[in-house]
């Protein structure tokens, strides 16, 4: 026995990317919760207030946001296949699913809260 043990730093890259990967099916999995809520609710009393031109569009920005969860994953597993770093625009793909998510969710609940006021 031997006190002499070579430890390995973790790295930091890799924990990047896994950690990315995980942020985007975390986020896939809101985008299709969210579609499935506003379908829903827009179909509560208070729901068949807001017009299906806004639901559309809401269920459209919460499709695009899920689109750019799974192609960031995509992305990245590519990148593992190949041995290859992540490229940047995965990073980007992230971006755009949060703020599709964002716009969607954030709009929808202003017009859900300003129906249930009036």
């Amino acid at each position: 026995m031997s006190d002499d043990s070579v430890t390995v730093a973790p790295d930091r890259a890799k924990n990047k990317d896994i950690l990315l990967y995980d942020y985007s099916k975390h986020l896939l999995s809101l985008a299709i919760l969210g579609i499935g809520g506003v379908a829903s609710l827009a179909q509560s009393p208070q729901g068949q207030n807001i017009p299906g031109s806004v639901i559309s569009m809401v269920i459209g920005f919460l499709a695009v946001a899920g689109f750019c969860a799974l192609t960031c994953t995509a992305t990245i597993l590519r990148a593992r296949q190949g041995d290859k770093p992540t490229p940047p625009k995965a990073w980007s793909y992230s971006r755009g699913a949060m703020m599709f998510l964002g716009m969607s969710v954030g709009s929808f609940l202003a017009i859900w809260i300003m129906e249930l006021l009036t």
